[in-house]
């Protein structure tokens, strides 16, 4: 609904984001989640919500909620909110070194007004080089708040392209998952790969992106990485604009760096998440399988 940095000139106006709504209500979708920047600032998000709702549209937010007070949790919750992703990165320690100090307790505080408002909650953790040492102490406080944590894989994607250092070896991503295994047979810890599967890609396949300025991607990520718009809902139908994506050459491009990626000799897990192959090869890396 919003840029995480400044506002754009370009941003679609309430009007335009409820007229967008319809037109998703219109076209048969079954969740709507509404992320940024931050959704939970926008003066359009209410009314989004509620509109929403009225097509009997799952709502969601991808929030930091750093911005939510107990009215607020039930001021969203009155208007439909049927769940929130809550963005914590690690341990409070690992959290306030990338958002500054301070940030894990205001993020806390306000999941938690979510929780007492009947909001269901589910906390987002991305596994990196730099903060996995902090994820059972999240798993932790997850389970003592009784909401569940999924983690994860970091994708070389916006503020962090190119920064493939973070991405976690095959051996590492073991060692996360020794580390989490009493949360994940509590049903306290779920994620990408903690299982040992690749998980499913969303892109151009059962979801799409509309970025606040009303442009259309496949995938938040991908949209950093190169992949063209597929059109504007200011200027076009959603409908006409996802039978692009659907046949987006972008896509089928992407999967071909997909499975150069699954094939090469590197020591990363397997995955069917083009954006993090897209990522990895705009970046390439010299992380060799051990012999």
């Amino acid at each position: 609904m919003n840029d995480s940095g400044r506002r754009l000139h370009d941003e679609l106006q309430p009007a335009q984001i409820l007229g967008a709504v319809r037109q998703l209500g219109g076209f048969g979708v079954k969740e709507v989640r509404f992320t940024g920047g931050e959704p939970t600032i926008s003066p359009a998000l209410i009314d989004a919500m509620r509109l929403a709702r009225s097509f009997d549209i799952r709502v969601s937010i991808g929030t930091n909620a750093v911005a939510i007070t107990r009215e607020k949790a039930n001021e969203l919750f009155t208007a439909g909110l049927c769940g929130a992703i809550v963005s914590i990165d690690g341990s409070e320690d690992s959290h306030d070194e990338i958002r500054g100090a301070g940030a894990y307790r205001r993020s806390w505080q306000g999941m938690m007004c979510l929780l007492d408002a009947s909001v269901s909650v589910r906390v987002n953790a991305v596994a990196m080089r730099s903060t996995r040492a902090g994820l059972p102490a999240l798993a932790c406080a997850c389970e003592e708040a009784g909401v569940t944590l999924y983690v994860r894989r970091f994708i070389p994607s916006g503020r962090m392209v190119g920064c493939v250092s973070e991405l976690l070896t095959v051996s590492e991503y073991r060692h996360i998952q020794a580390s989490l295994q009493p949360y994940i047979e509590r049903g306290v810890v779920d994620g990408h790969y903690l299982d040992g599967g690749c998980g499913h890609c969303s892109a151009g396949s059962t979801g799409m992106v509309i970025l606040p300025n009303g442009d259309v991607q496949s995938c938040g990520f991908l949209s950093d990485l190169g992949e063209p718009s597929y059109g504007n809902i200011a200027r076009e139908p959603i409908k006409d604009i996802w039978e692009r994506v659907l046949s987006s050459a972008y896509l089928a491009n992407s999967a071909d760096a997909l499975a150069s990626l699954n094939g090469a000799s590197l020591d990363l897990p397997r995955t069917n998440c083009l954006a993090i192959a897209v990522g990895v090869q705009r970046a390439p890396i010299r992380i060799r399988r051990q012999s």
